[in-house]
Protein backbone atom coordinates (compact mmCIF):
# COMPACT_ATOMS: atom_id res chain seq x y z
CA UNK A 1 0.00 0.00 0.00
CA UNK A 2 1.55 3.67 -0.57
CA UNK A 3 2.46 5.80 2.14
CA UNK A 4 -1.02 8.56 1.18
CA UNK A 5 -3.13 5.57 1.24
CA UNK A 6 -1.84 4.95 4.76
CA UNK A 7 -1.89 8.67 5.56
CA UNK A 8 -5.39 9.05 4.42
CA UNK A 9 -7.26 6.31 6.39
CA UNK A 10 -4.74 7.56 9.42
CA UNK A 11 -6.22 10.74 9.17
CA UNK A 12 -9.56 9.53 8.73
CA UNK A 13 -9.51 7.34 11.75
CA UNK A 14 -7.85 9.98 13.68
CA UNK A 15 -11.26 12.52 12.55
CA UNK A 16 -13.91 9.26 13.45
CA UNK A 17 -12.43 9.07 16.68
CA UNK A 18 -11.94 12.77 17.76
CA UNK A 19 -15.61 13.14 16.36
CA UNK A 20 -16.87 10.07 18.94
CA UNK A 21 -15.20 11.80 21.91
CA UNK A 22 -16.40 15.58 20.51
CA UNK A 23 -20.29 13.67 20.45
CA UNK A 24 -19.66 11.58 24.24
CA UNK A 25 -18.40 14.69 25.83
CA UNK A 26 -22.06 16.79 24.64
CA UNK A 27 -24.65 13.76 25.10
CA UNK A 28 -25.49 14.82 28.77
CA UNK A 29 -27.46 18.13 26.85
CA UNK A 30 -29.99 18.87 25.37
CA UNK A 31 -28.48 17.81 21.80
CA UNK A 32 -27.58 14.29 23.12
CA UNK A 33 -31.33 13.41 24.38
CA UNK A 34 -32.42 14.69 20.90
CA UNK A 35 -29.65 12.44 18.73
CA UNK A 36 -30.23 8.96 21.69
CA UNK A 37 -34.44 9.98 20.12
CA UNK A 38 -33.31 9.88 16.78
CA UNK A 39 -31.66 6.81 17.62
CA UNK A 40 -34.53 4.96 18.76
CA UNK A 41 -36.77 6.20 16.04
CA UNK A 42 -34.43 4.99 13.20
CA UNK A 43 -34.55 1.95 15.62
CA UNK A 44 -38.23 1.64 15.29
CA UNK A 45 -37.90 1.76 11.17
CA UNK A 46 -36.17 -1.24 11.35
CA UNK A 47 -38.59 -2.74 14.10
CA UNK A 48 -36.00 -5.15 15.38
CA UNK A 49 -37.20 -6.20 18.87
CA UNK A 50 -33.85 -6.94 20.65
CA UNK A 51 -31.98 -3.36 18.94
CA UNK A 52 -35.05 -1.45 20.40
CA UNK A 53 -35.33 -3.36 23.94
CA UNK A 54 -31.39 -2.66 24.08
CA UNK A 55 -31.84 1.58 23.80
CA UNK A 56 -34.41 0.92 27.47
CA UNK A 57 -32.91 1.12 30.73
CA UNK A 58 -32.35 -3.03 32.12
CA UNK A 59 -35.70 -2.26 34.05
CA UNK A 60 -37.03 0.58 31.28
CA UNK A 61 -40.88 0.65 31.06
CA UNK A 62 -43.20 0.78 27.67
CA UNK A 63 -46.10 2.53 28.65
CA UNK A 64 -47.82 0.28 31.12
CA UNK A 65 -47.34 -2.60 28.93
CA UNK A 66 -43.40 -3.55 29.23
CA UNK A 67 -41.85 -3.72 31.79
CA UNK A 68 -37.54 -4.55 31.48
CA UNK A 69 -35.96 -5.34 28.75
CA UNK A 70 -36.90 -9.26 28.18
CA UNK A 71 -40.80 -8.24 28.35
CA UNK A 72 -40.31 -5.05 26.13
CA UNK A 73 -38.66 -7.40 23.40
CA UNK A 74 -41.51 -10.24 23.85
CA UNK A 75 -44.11 -7.50 23.58
CA UNK A 76 -42.60 -5.81 20.26
CA UNK A 77 -42.18 -8.77 18.52
CA UNK A 78 -45.44 -9.46 18.20
CA UNK A 79 -45.81 -6.73 15.87
CA UNK A 80 -42.84 -8.64 13.50
CA UNK A 81 -45.66 -8.93 10.74
CA UNK A 82 -45.76 -5.02 10.64
CA UNK A 83 -44.00 -2.78 8.73
CA UNK A 84 -43.63 0.95 10.18
CA UNK A 85 -42.65 3.10 6.50
CA UNK A 86 -42.01 6.13 8.70
CA UNK A 87 -41.37 7.39 11.79
CA UNK A 88 -40.83 10.74 13.35
CA UNK A 89 -40.85 12.98 16.46
CA UNK A 90 -40.80 16.52 17.32
CA UNK A 91 -39.71 17.46 20.65
CA UNK A 92 -41.66 20.63 22.23
CA UNK A 93 -39.16 20.14 25.62
CA UNK A 94 -36.64 18.57 27.46
CA UNK A 95 -35.70 18.97 31.30
CA UNK A 96 -31.88 17.32 32.52
CA UNK A 97 -31.64 17.38 35.74
CA UNK A 98 -27.96 15.34 36.79
CA UNK A 99 -28.40 12.16 35.03
CA UNK A 100 -32.08 12.20 34.28
CA UNK A 101 -34.07 13.81 31.45
CA UNK A 102 -37.68 14.06 30.44
CA UNK A 103 -38.46 14.69 27.02
CA UNK A 104 -41.92 15.77 25.75
CA UNK A 105 -43.16 16.14 22.24
CA UNK A 106 -45.08 14.51 19.60
CA UNK A 107 -44.88 11.57 17.12
CA UNK A 108 -46.09 10.47 13.63
CA UNK A 109 -45.89 7.08 12.43
CA UNK A 110 -47.24 4.99 9.15
CA UNK A 111 -47.11 1.23 9.17
CA UNK A 112 -48.49 -1.25 6.84
CA UNK A 113 -50.45 -3.56 8.67
CA UNK A 114 -50.72 -7.67 7.93
CA UNK A 115 -54.07 -6.97 6.52
CA UNK A 116 -51.71 -4.45 3.86
CA UNK A 117 -53.53 -1.71 4.82
CA UNK A 118 -51.68 1.28 5.42
CA UNK A 119 -51.94 4.05 8.24
CA UNK A 120 -50.80 6.43 9.88
CA UNK A 121 -50.69 7.05 14.10
CA UNK A 122 -49.86 10.65 15.56
CA UNK A 123 -49.92 11.98 19.36
CA UNK A 124 -47.40 13.04 21.96
CA UNK A 125 -45.12 11.40 24.01
CA UNK A 126 -43.56 11.68 27.58
CA UNK A 127 -40.00 9.93 27.65
CA UNK A 128 -37.92 9.54 30.78
CA UNK A 129 -34.18 8.96 30.08
CA UNK A 130 -31.35 8.00 32.48
CA UNK A 131 -27.88 8.54 31.92
CA UNK A 132 -25.52 5.27 32.24
CA UNK A 133 -21.85 5.91 31.91
CA UNK A 134 -20.59 3.97 28.83
CA UNK A 135 -24.35 3.62 27.38
CA UNK A 136 -25.28 7.06 27.39
CA UNK A 137 -28.81 7.63 27.69
CA UNK A 138 -31.44 4.80 28.07
CA UNK A 139 -34.70 5.02 28.06
CA UNK A 140 -36.82 4.73 31.76
CA UNK A 141 -40.23 4.84 30.66
CA UNK A 142 -41.87 5.95 27.37
CA UNK A 143 -45.69 6.65 27.63
CA UNK A 144 -47.11 7.47 24.35
CA UNK A 145 -51.10 9.37 23.38
CA UNK A 146 -52.51 9.00 20.36
CA UNK A 147 -54.35 12.37 18.46
CA UNK A 148 -57.91 12.14 18.61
Amino acid sequence: MEAGVFKFLYLFCLFWGIAVISVDAQDKTDAGVEQAMKRYNHLILGMNADSIARIYAPEGELGGIAKGRDSIRRFLEGFKNFRVLSQSSQTNSILIEKDSAIQKGSYRQTVILPSKDTVTVKGNFNACWIWQEGSGWLIQRMNTQPAK
